[in-house]
């Protein structure tokens, strides 16, 4: 059952970030049904691709993701890492968020008062058709 309360919650600061009221709710509803689709920035850093590729090796089902909301992060102050790990795995940090996309997560994070509120799930991993590809990461988000 979804909670209309959250959901207005999330439309609320939505607006705020300068969504119309009908995008907001409509952007709501979106992550209440688990239809809100994000890339993760930051994949070409540090040993990232490695990882992707390893990941790229296990079933989507087994692989999880979680959202760390990094309020000190010198950067961004809206920033939140993303982090995946497989079974009962060490957690590896993937990237980041878009800046877009977490301006306005970051205030639903803060509202909801629990990142644990908001579940990805990987949706694809993109490129890498070539050798010297970049591969990406999608998720999808819902709360």
């Amino acid at each position: 059952m979804l909670n209309r309360s959250i959901i207005c919650k999330v439309a609320n600061r939505l607006r705020k970030g300068g969504y119309t009221l009908s995008q907001a709710f409509r952007m709501a509803w979106k992550l209440a049904k688990g239809k809100a689709s994000v890339k993760v920035a930051g994949v070409t850093k540090e040993r990232r691709q490695e990882a992707i590729e390893h990941l790229s090796r296990y079933n989507p089902e087994t692989v999880s993701f979680s959202l760390l909301r990094e309020k000190q992060n010198s950067f961004d102050l809206n920033a939140i890492a993303v982090y995946a790990s497989v079974g009962n795995g060490k957690p590896y940090k993937m990237g980041y968020i878009s800046a877009a996309v977490a301006c306005l997560l970051s205030g639903v994070i803060d509202v909801i008062d629990n990142i644990t509120a908001i579940n990805a799930r990987l949706q694809a991993i993109t490129g890498g058709f070539y050798t010297d590809m970049v591969q990406g990461l999608r998720l999808t988000l819902s709360i």
